[in-house]
């Protein structure tokens, strides 16, 4: 529920919180005010959740950048040491990854 869903439920089950009469026998407005008091009670909890949530995903982020900058690093020593050591497999994987992607952002000549 959105903050303006959530705003317009508050407003809705006030009505008839403050007119009894209008409440038809099968309208279970205690139920109603539970729930509503029950989301407000969970509330901060989720915030918070979805917070440390960001944050996660924010290290995340920077572990992947720092773990990416390491491997394009690897990639270019792997290929100023040349051929032989045992790296041709490895180089020619990387340059799969690596250089697959280079050349699709390169526009088309004609």
């Amino acid at each position: 529920m959105g903050e303006r869903s959530e705003s317009l439920c508050r407003q809705t089950l006030m009505l008839p919180g403050q007119n009894a009469q209008l409440i038809p026998p099968g309208y279970d407005l205690a139920e109603a005010q539970h729930d509503l008091a029950t989301c407000d009670l969970r509330h901060p909890r989720f915030s918070r959740l979805q917070q440390l949530i960001r944050k996660a995903e924010d290290t995340e982020m920077a572990l992947g950048s720092d773990i990416l900058i390491a491997a394009l690093e690897g990639y270019a020593l792997a290929k100023a040491i040349g051929k032989g050591a045992g790296l041709d497999a490895l180089k020619e994987t990387m340059a799969t990854r690596f250089c697959g992607r280079r050349r699709a952002s390169r526009p088309a000549t004609e």
